[in-house]
């Protein structure tokens, strides 16, 4: 990307024209020579953006809630918003929370199920168990706290460490699922269900990605499918760019199961 362009990421400016706020954008000059490259780039900024935004506001709300417990994270390519939590984790002194990485770290399984993303077949999105870790050790926050859980997830979670993690009578605080594919989405929100507490924040990072915004397919169906069967209610938290929603748990036997 040309240093011009990436001037262009900026917020936009605004000043007065004619008494009426008036926002500074690039014209088609200034555009001429935009790049395929430059709209992904674009447009990883603004959700980079975004997710970073709703970490801050979230370990503001866990804290400020006394909502004590882990982070879980399913689907941790490249580390970028493992990293995210660990400093926002930092700021808000979460000393005793401990960080889940669960990923493949062989990419994506071998999709069962069509999507609209042509990059999404087996082995995409590979980021090693050996290289997360040497990026999160150099970023160097609560890295004694962190643990990986290797595999697919219908292999990896099983009853037993279900069970081991019930055992250690810590609950999830914010559990992140990026899973992208509907059969990968199912294992993760079944494993969840009675590590889940009041409080406990689930961002669902894909609700409407991957599948044209089809809530009957994809990872909007697992969780569907989950909220129908969860003896969990979901009250709407955050909205994650166009992409992403987040909501809160809670247990009230009074009324009707899940809202989307």
């Amino acid at each position: 990307m040309s240093k011009e362009n990436l001037k262009k990421f900026k917020s936009p400016k605004v000043r007065e024209k004619g008494n009426e706020p008036w926002v500074v954008l690039p014209n088609s000059h200034d555009l001429a020579d935009w790049t395929q490259d430059d709209q992904i780039s674009y447009n990883q900024r603004l959700r980079q953006k975004a997710k970073y935004e709703f970490f801050q506001n979230t370990m503001d709300f866990i804290t400020d809630n006394r909502i004590f417990g882990d982070y879980y994270e399913f689907g941790c390519h490249k580390g970028r918003t493992f990293r995210m939590v660990l400093t926002e984790a930092r700021r808000h002194n979460l000393d005793k929370m401990n960080f889940f990485a669960f990923d493949s770290f062989e990419g994506l399984p071998e999709p069962t199920s069509d999507t609209s993303v042509e990059i999404w077949k087996k082995g995409a999105l590979t980021t090693t168990e050996q290289s997360f870790k040497e990026m999160i050790t150099e970023h160097g926050v609560y890295t004694g706290n962190i643990k990986t859980v290797k595999g697919y997830y219908d292999d990896s979670l099983t009853c037993e460490l279900q069970a081991s993690m019930m055992r250690s009578g810590t609950k999830a605080a914010l559990v992140n699922v990026d899973c992208d594919l509907f059969e990968s989405a199912v294992p993760v929100f079944d494993f969840i269900e009675p590590l889940l507490q009041e409080g406990t924040v689930l961002y669902i990072d894909d609700l409407f990605a991957g599948y044209k915004g089809n809530p009957m397919k994809g990872v909007c169906r697992a969780f569907l499918n989950w909220q129908s069967k969860s003896k969990w209610k979901l009250m709407p938290h955050l909205q994650i760019g166009w992409w992403g929603r987040s909501y809160i748990t809670y247990a009230d036997e009074s009324l009707p199961v899940g809202v989307l």
